[in-house]
């Protein structure tokens, strides 16, 4: 038999791990036992390391003291082409999903077949022939391995009593004994592949629920049913969640209820929201107990991630219905190390798009969390169907061709450049990437990194976005609040010319948030402010000539009910209560807008009628429409500087006030456009350092944009020297004198520029 790396480990682990191939563990060499005793470290203690560490204000990867810049690939149909592909552009991390389980398409996520088959029984060759192929094709890969937890064919025949997880994650994901059957199993899987491939593994992935991404009854399947019905185990999870020995789930039309507009009311849909809390956070509780399960086992000498929390994307009944909304306590525990999302969905990805992250990406940064940006873009190249003819998700979002797929990778890798993340090229279900020309645009990219891996870098941007969790759970599954001032504002941040960070609300008295640098706060959805909180803006935000610019109803939510003196509390502004139903808001080009080249206009997503029966009966939004946003507000303030109306009143619908030590902005409505952003950041002081509508994105370091306008694309810099900028994709320099330049045009590109010889500090402007 040919010696092989694997063959060699088996036998230096002692020759028992023999007896795992194709079936159970043996008893006698440890690896039943808990992870925290004998045979597990001894198994541990002849792997790699690997650990996430801060290297010139970057996050990377270390393994075995090696630093790694974390970009990587995958595939859930790799093949040998693919993966010499990849590995001839110099990466060297390799993601590889070990599971038959078929995917919400109906067809499996890995052709090698099925492994886990049975209580703590693994399929091995079929594991081995998949790693094998890695092996043969990419020497020197380090692998993150995809874990699946869900719930196969085999424990559902078994346990009747249990939902299949990967549909019903929710009723499943409370049910102690499918967590410690599941726990049991992953330790043992865990083991098992640190004794046979313990040198090459630097990272395990947790995969459960819908997309393997931690939802649950995504995909419109058994809704609204499976939200409701009295299940015995989700009942029981339920109970324990309350304390209430007696609890149920309440009835369709108590979950969906809302009392007051939009608005859950603390007290009237009381039931609803304890409901609505235990939906989201008995996943995040599911999640932190298979990380500290796994943790057992690998002591952190590897890493852990996931795919979880999605506030800037899930839209409208997705945020309220897919559970992603207990996030925080997962980000915040030690015993994960890196937090996974692909790049945002619809337009932001097609070519005239933004890009940007499903997170509030910035938190993460501030815990000390890996971001890996997944790029599962629709090439011009991709398959548009699977082995059973199923549509493959993403097709009005399939760019073009060639030129378009090159500069939209580049806008992703430059995204991720300036916020300083992980990224992964992701070859989905196969065919994305699969020819020379796909490869080469991945091999310019790993290129620019190279030529980046020893320059420091960090944020600049004076710009804090926050957006809040808890207020979300008050809100109707069918209103477009989540879209307005959550989806769709990252999107048009990305085009005023100013670099942003974002962060959860509840970080905003994290020790480490850089508040002295930030002159604009946005405060997205902030409609529930617990008192602490509201004493932090009060002590560190309200100074210092900051300005805060709130939207929309922040405060608003009481213990007792609504306050409409607690939007007038935070915002220092008075507002009332609007009579009329249109949220149409008009901006002239004056004031602190004179720049303006003609007035703006924006507002709430409209609603579309609907039949009230009919809207009780149903929990799908797509096929009853979204409900009009109410209650509305407006200005009462002589004393407020008025910026913006309703377009068929004239009531004042965005003021700004100076106030002590800070000046306050309110828009009552959100969902502003770009060129009402900028002049708001112009006015608190934020540098501007690109006038044009096309997206920017800066740090320290670096300058990247997407030519997508004709418009001269002309840079400010925070400094009057002169410097030099290198393009790291196409070459050449640019000179900057006098802390200005002249980017050279060319229609579509996207460019990224090294600032070879400066670095940004627009809080030390000269």
């Amino acid at each position: 038999m040919r010696t092989t790396r694997r063959n060699f480990i088996l036998t230096a682990a002692g020759g028992g791990l023999g007896a795992f191939v194709g079936g159970c563990t043996t008893a006698g060499n440890g690896l039943k036992s808990s992870g925290k005793q004998t045979g597990a470290i001894n198994v541990l203690a002849r792997s790699l390391r690997a650990r996430v560490v801060a290297v010139g204000g970057v996050l990377k990867i270390e393994i075995n003291g090696e630093i790694f810049d974390p970009l990587a690939y995958r595939s859930y149909r790799p093949t040998p082409e693919m993966i010499r592909g990849f590995a001839s552009t110099g990466l060297r991390l390799a993601n590889v999903t070990h599971t038959g389980m078929l995917c919400t398409l109906d067809v499996p996520y890995s052709l090698f077949g099925e492994v886990w088959t049975g209580p703590e029984q693994f399929d091995w060759k079929a594991f081995d022939a998949q790693m094998e192929m890695f092996e043969a094709n990419a020497p020197g890969v380090y692998y993150n391995i995809a874990l699946q937890l869900d719930t196969r064919d085999w424990y559902l025949a078994k346990h009747p009593e249990c939902s299949n997880s990967y549909w019903n994650l929710v009723e499943t994901a409370g049910h102690e004994p499918w967590r410690a059957d599941t726990a049991t199993s992953l330790q043992a899987f865990l083991r098992q592949i640190e004794a046979r491939y313990g040198d090459r593994v630097f990272a395990y992935s947790l995969l459960c629920g819908s997309s393997t991404e931690w939802y649950t009854n995504s995909q419109g399947r058994g809704r609204p049913e499976a939200l409701i019905r009295q299940h015995p185990i989700k009942t029981a999870a339920f109970r324990r969640f309350t304390g209430d020995p007696t609890a149920t789930m309440p009835p369709l039309d108590v979950l969906q209820r809302t009392s007051h507009g939009i608005f859950r009311d603390p007290v009237a849909d009381a039931e609803a929201l304890r409901y609505w809390r235990f939906h989201h956070e008995i996943i995040g509780n599911a999640i932190l107990y298979f990380a500290g399960k796994a943790q057992e086992v690998l002591q952190h000498r590897k890493l852990l991630g996931l795919f979880y929390g999605y506030l800037t994307q899930l839209n409208s009944e997705r945020l309220l219905q897919e559970g992603h909304l207990g996030y925080e306590r997962v980000w915040r525990s030690p015993d994960i190390d890196m937090i996974y999302a692909p790049a945002k969905y619809g337009a932001p990805r097609s070519f005239e798009g933004a890009s940007g992250y499903l997170l509030t990406v910035d938190s993460l940064d501030l815990h000390g969390k890996l971001v890996f940006h997944e790029v599962d873009h629709t090439t011009h190249i991709a398959r548009d169907t699977v082995e059973n003819g199923r549509k493959i998700p993403g097709g009005n979002t399939k760019l073009p061709n060639a030129f378009a797929s090159r500069q939209v990778l580049r806008r992703e890798f430059a995204l991720t450049r300036a916020k300083r993340t992980a990224l992964w090229w992701f070859d989905f279900l196969g065919g994305n990437y699969a020819n020379a020309e796909m490869m080469a645009m991945v091999a310019e990219l790993v290129r620019a990194q190279n030529r980046l891996r020893d320059v420091p870098m960090r944020s600049v941007a004076q710009i804090a976005v926050f957006g809040d969790v808890p207020s979300m759970y008050h809100i109707h599954a069918r209103s477009s609040i989540a879209d307005d001032l959550l989806v769709r504002p990252p999107d048009e941040l990305a085009r005023i010319g100013a670099p942003y960070d974002i962060y959860n609300f509840s970080d905003i008295g994290h020790q480490k948030l850089p508040l002295d640098r930030y002159k604009l706060c946005i405060f997205l959805n902030a409609f529930l402010i617990p008192d602490a909180q509201k004493k932090i803006i009060r002590n560190k935000f309200r100074k210092n000539g900051k300005t805060l610019l709130w939207l929309y109803a922040p405060g608003y939510i009481r213990a007792d009910g609504f306050s409409i003196d607690g939007i007038s509390e935070m915002t220092g502004i008075k507002v009332a209560l609007r009579a009329a139903t249109s949220s149409y808001v008009r901006v002239d080009a004056k004031g602190p807008f004179v720049r303006l080249k003609e007035p703006a206009r924006f507002g709430f997503t409209p609603g579309q009628t609907t039949d009230a029966t009919k809207r009780d009966q149903t929990f799908d939004m797509r096929s009853q429409g979204l409900m009009e946003t109410a209650p509305l507000f407006q200005v009462n303030d002589p004393a407020a500087e008025t910026w913006g109306v309703y377009g068929t009143d004239g009531a004042v619908a965005l003021a700004a006030r100076k106030l002590e030590h800070h000046t306050s902005v309110y828009s009552a409505v959100g969902n502003l456009p770009a060129a009402l952003y900028r002049e708001i950041a112009r006015a608190a002081g934020v540098h501007i350092y690109y006038e044009g509508r096309d997206p920017v994105y800066i740090n320290s370091r670096l300058l990247g944009i997407h030519m997508q306008t004709d418009t001269a694309h002309g840079f400010a810099f925070p400094f009057s020297k002169s410097c030099r900028l290198e393009e790291l994709f196409d070459g050449g320099e640019v000179h900057v004198t006098n802390g200005v330049c002249q980017l050279p045009h060319q229609s579509g590109a996207t460019k990224l520029y090294l600032l070879a010889d400066a670095t940004l500090n627009p809080a030390r402007k000269g």
